[in-house]
């Protein structure tokens, strides 16, 4: 690899994602270097989020420079523009063209991305410390290797928040019960582990065997408030649990699950309101009433924002306020930042939020969020449009020789 030069102002990110980049076909021949064109739709929508973010921070006074790379995950390279041509990296080769410059020996850059867990394992392991923040994979090892940020919330996460909740409830009504539906799966430890961790006694647990062809007895429950928990992933297994449910009596019975069944049209929806819902998801649920922010990414993006360009969004304003390579916790407008350090090695992020619904009050939020963003952040009124690929203000920079 020839020794390049990389201009890095105060801030910058290198952004390193599956962008599967080509040449533009439509384009006549001709002796200059030829227009490419980002191909992974994910990836485009993320950057979108994530540039229209950085171009709001430029606004107010940050200044973030953009170096974009490429991810070839099938062969785990990485390329970059180098005098308008597309050079292919190693990870080794990569790590070494960034790790050269002054910034980022003085903390000055960090690496947003890939999007695969191992591969940003590979890059923080060659780290000499600059930052790797893995923007969406939830199996990010993160041990032996202390430059690497696991930005979304680990697998467990919701378990553990589920366990906490469940501690506190049974705490508040003793003469309650708590039945825990064991499927075999690694989330019966890890939630009687987080149970235990949060006071709880485990042996105030109901705990029922749900594999097979079990069915659940509403008989001990008559007159006593239960919570059903169950920790199963698979939509089926809810159903069969919301259909068993029908005996218990609604108003002194709550279903708890995982966020991520629930939005399953095979569900009944008749079955899954009848009673009380509290369930534990990662990402925010009011993101959408932040109409300033909608309106942000409506512009960078023509088109009505996705979970892709929030989520990209909500990088940026992470990234941001992230000032070393420690993270901080940051409550943003789509993911909650709180980090479980192992010793020796990086951060994973273990927030998880909690939520309950009634036919009364509707869904109700079980956590307060320490700012508004839907009144109390102030953007520029600029109305200059965000191109994810044009913009000049921040124009992704080249390397060059």
């Amino acid at each position: 690899m020839a020794d390049s030069a990389l201009t890095i102002p105060r801030q910058t990110w290198i952004v390193a994602l599956p962008f599967e980049l080509a040449v533009d076909s439509t384009e006549a021949f001709a002796f200059e270097a030829p227009r490419l064109t980002m191909n992974n739709r994910m990836a485009v929508q993320f950057y979108t989020g994530l540039r229209a973010g950085v171009d709001s921070l430029n606004r107010v006074g940050f200044d973030i420079q953009l170096v974009l790379a490429e991810h070839v995950e099938a062969t785990n390279t990485f390329r970059m523009e180098v005098n308008g041509f597309l050079v292919t990296y190693t990870p080794e080769a990569f790590m070494a063209q960034i790790s050269r410059q002054a910034l980022c020996k003085m903390g000055e850059c960090k690496i947003i991305g890939p999007f695969r867990g191992e591969a940003s394992e590979v890059l923080a392991s060659l780290s000499q410390g600059v930052p790797v923040i893995n923007p969406v994979s939830r199996k990010v090892d993160v041990e032996g290797r202390p430059y690497l940020i696991a930005a979304a919330s680990m697998r467990t996460a919701e378990i553990s928040r589920l366990a906490e909740r469940a501690v506190a409830a049974q705490k508040m009504a003793p003469q309650s019960r708590t039945v825990l539906l064991l499927d075999g799966s690694a989330n019966d430890a890890a939630f009687l582990e987080a149970y235990t961790v949060a006071g709880g006694n485990t042996a105030d647990l109901v705990k029922k065997n749900y594999q097979g062809g079990a069915v659940l007895d509403a008989s001990a429950s008559v007159g006593v408030f239960t919570r059903i928990i169950s920790l199963s992933d698979k939509v089926l297994v809810t159903a069969r649990i919301l259909n068993q449910m029908r005996p218990f009596e609604a108003a002194k019975t709550e279903f708890w699950t995982l966020g991520n069944v629930l939005s399953s049209s095979a569900l009944d929806a008749q079955l899954l309101m009848r009673q009380p819902l509290v369930w534990s998801q990662v990402e925010r649920l009011d993101y959408m009433q932040f109409r300033r922010f909608d309106a942000l990414l409506f512009k960078a993006a023509q088109t009505t924002p996705g979970r892709w360009e929030w989520l990209g969004l909500d990088m940026a304003w992470f990234s941001a306020y992230m000032d070393s390579e420690v993270p901080h916790a940051f409550e943003g407008p789509r993911r909650m930042y709180q980090w479980k350090h192992v010793p020796g090695g990086g951060y994973y992020n273990h927030a998880a939020l909690i939520y309950r619904y009634d036919r009364k009050n509707g869904v109700q939020a079980q956590w307060t969020p320490s700012m508004d963003y839907g009144t109390e952040v102030d953007l520029s009124e600029d109305e200059e449009p965000t191109d994810p690929l044009a913009s000049p203000e921040i124009a992704p920079k080249p390397l060059e020789k």
